[in-house]
């Protein structure tokens, strides 16, 4: 297959994106158009609309030292500007984490970077994010390829300190210097604690964001960055050297920074073997420069555990040189087209199904509830045309007898309603009964309990029986919340149950509230933990850090966890029982009209042969409504390959009626 440069890929999977978005603002006026909204129904589409808007790709480049990740970062993403964008010559490496992406909110370009002073607070990453009083900014000047320069040369900054600061910054302790005799009396440690770079990139401005992570240390002494952010990417890039092959600090972060960490990841997981023009060699036969090659990368998925596919031999140099000096021999060769190809393939494919199912599980579950209840709207249509046209000839009495039965199914319908009513507020007890068990205040008390105990404990051991058993009761909680969820999910379906059996309702799924991707992120979470209280890193880490860290990394997004199925449960309360509320009126409604219509006709046998074209114009009118459903639904469940060669049109329905 032609291999695609990964910036065209993105550039159709954004194509995409936006067709999927006019498709969704244009179901939310045709719900209004008939009757079909609520205030819930258009803050689930803002909701879903605004997730689509604000939808990022993130991939992360992960390496030791002098990998040539930051090189790699440029030959990928930069190279259109003729130049490196990033500072990546020898001696110049990323001495912080940082995030590449564009602010459109600000809407400008600049170098945001975090004093690595704010380690000595009690406060998260996340949480600083938000404090731009704690950055220092520095604007970029596009147009100026010199103070660009400076600016993004401010990102590998570093500073000698004492030892007693590095010590309390929590970046130096004798376990991880076993090499030196005794410990020296100043410390190199990087000046900043994290960078942020707004870059006004075309691919930046579709969503993508690039995080580009330090060597080891770097990583150890910031678990919230392997905890919190490296699981958050959907691509993870762990770059190797094709000169120093699989070293053992490269085999640390393999093992407790990105595979360990990340166990249930069963794509978007890559291993780059870069540098491989040091092994070209013009006085060696190119057959025997590849195998050794092969032979390279085959020995690093053997170690690493993963696929042969999943590795890619690359020149990030080469590739970077051949595309600013626009020769194809030179990129081929690279082996970087190879990995770019995969990138979109493999990635963005991820992306799509994800927002995919996002949208099949709750704008498209709507489409399929209206298509549902207009296709109910139609058949009773159609049931009283054909018995409209059934009383042409037929007596008075039989009209009389058909009035009875319809008022005898109407007093039995509104007894049904008042047990709706009954059944709603037997809901509303379930919910009350999730949201105590979920209740926040409880957590606390946990989490600050637990916070006491590491804090006053006096060895290592006590400190992790303290993790271990916070994490232990937050899976219990999160079993009572399963229980208890089922319980609810079988009173809204009995709810729904009784009307389609008894009185013919067209079958619609409620929305349904799953407890299983919190239960799934908790348990990765506690894997998460495991890892963290068993790994050396955390031992060599001072007491008040390890407190810090543990609760910054990993409790804050366990009470994140719940506090976000709280949300989602209150949500789906209010929300559950909406389709079968529309569907209840529209019923009562036809009902009404229904006998209506043959009180007119008792009356007088003129009114016949005129509700008979009217109901015929309404037929006519839903079935159009139906096509218009159908063509909506069939755009947004349209998987289109991002490569332009495997694409097919959406069927789409002609309208008329059939």
């Amino acid at each position: 297959m032609e291999k695609v440069r990964f910036q065209e890929q993105l550039k159709a999977y954004e194509q995409w994106k936006t067709d999927v978005i006019n498709t969704i603002e244009e179901y939310g006026p045709w719900l209004e158009e008939n009757g079909m909204s609520s205030a819930d129904v258009e803050h689930r589409i803002d909701e879903t609309l605004a997730a689509l808007r604000g939808d990022k790709l993130t991939i992360a480049f992960v390496a030791e030292f002098s990998r040539g990740k930051t090189e790699l970062i440029n030959a990928i993403f930069f190279a259109d500007y003729g130049r490196r964008l990033l500072p990546s010559d020898a001696g110049r490496t990323t001495m912080c984490p940082t995030e590449i992406f564009y602010d459109d909110v600000r809407n400008e370009a600049y170098v945001r970077l975090l004093p690595i002073e704010t380690r000595l607070q009690d406060t998260t990453l996340s949480q600083l994010r938000h404090d731009t009083k704690q950055w220092v900014h520095y604007p970029l000047e596009t147009e100026s390829v010199e103070q660009m320069q400076a600016a993004l040369n401010e990102v590998v900054q570093t500073k000698t300190v004492t030892l007693e600061d590095a010590k309390h910054l929590g970046l130096y302790s004798q376990e991880m210097h076993p090499h030196q005799s005794e410990p020296p009396e100043t410390i190199e440690i990087p000046k900043w604690r994290h960078a942020m770079i707004s870059f006004p990139h075309e691919m930046l401005k579709k969503g993508l964001t690039i995080l580009d992570t330090p060597g080891l240390n770097a990583l150890g002494t910031e678990p919230e960055l392997t905890l919190n952010m490296l699981p958050a990417a959907q691509a993870v890039l762990f770059v190797l050297g094709a000169d120093t092959g699989v070293t053992r600090s490269d085999m640390e972060i393999w093992q407790h920074h990105v595979k360990g960490f990340q166990s249930g990841r069963q794509r978007g997981l890559m291993v780059v073997l870069n540098k491989i023009d040091t092994l070209w060699d013009d006085l060696r036969e190119h057959e025997d420069i590849h195998e050794a090659i092969r032979g390279q990368l085959s020995d690093t998925a053997e170690m690493l555990g993963v696929e042969s596919k999943a590795v890619f031999p690359i020149s990030a140099q080469k590739g970077l040189l051949a595309k600013i000096k626009n020769e194809p021999d030179l990129l081929d060769k690279s082996g970087l087209l190879d990995l770019e190809n995969y990138l979109g393939q493999d990635v963005l494919n991820i992306k799509q199904q994800i927002v995919l199912d996002t949208i099949s599980s709750d704008v498209g579950q709507m489409l399929d509830n209206s298509r549902s209840m207009l296709s109910g709207k139609l058949n009773e249509t159609k049931y009283q045309l054909e018995e409209l046209e059934e009383l042409s000839d037929k007596s008075d009495d039989v009209i009389n007898n058909l009035m009875e039965k319809t008022r005898s199914e109407q007093a039995q319908y509104l007894r049904d309603v008042e047990t709706f009513q009954q059944s709603r507020k037997q809901l509303k007890q379930q919910a009350d009964l999730l949201s105590e068990i979920l209740s926040l205040s409880l957590l606390d008390e946990t989490i600050t309990k637990c916070r006491k105990e590491m804090t006053n404990s006096w060895t290592t051991s006590g400190m992790k029986s303290s993790m271990k058993n916070l994490f232990e009761e937050t899976r219990r909680t999160m079993l009572q919340v399963v229980n208890q969820s089922e319980q609810t999910r079988k009173l809204i379906r009995s709810i729904y149950r009784k009307f389609q059996n008894e009185h013919g309702f067209a079958v619609v799924q409620p929305k349904m509230f799953s407890i299983v991707k919190y239960r799934v992120e908790l348990e990765l979470l506690h894997q998460e933990a495991e890892i963290f209280r068993n790994s050396p890193v955390t031992a060599m880490m001072e007491q008040n850090f390890v407190v810090k860290r543990f609760f910054s990394a990993l409790v804050k997004r366990a009470r994140d966890i719940f506090q976000r199925a709280d949300a989602e449960i209150n949500q789906w309360i209010v929300s559950a029982l909406e389709p079968l509320v529309i569907q209840i009126k529209d019923h009562k409604e036809m009902m009404e009209k229904r006998l209506n219509n043959l009180q007119k006709i008792g009356q007088s046998r003129n009114t016949l042969q005129y509700r008979i074209l009217e109901l015929q114009e309404q037929y006519t009118e839903l079935a159009r409504q139906l096509t218009s459903l159908r063509n909506m639904s069939n755009r947004i469940s349209n998987n289109r390959p991002l490569h332009q060669s495997q694409r097919q049109k959406p069927k789409l329905v002609k309208q008329g009626v059939s």
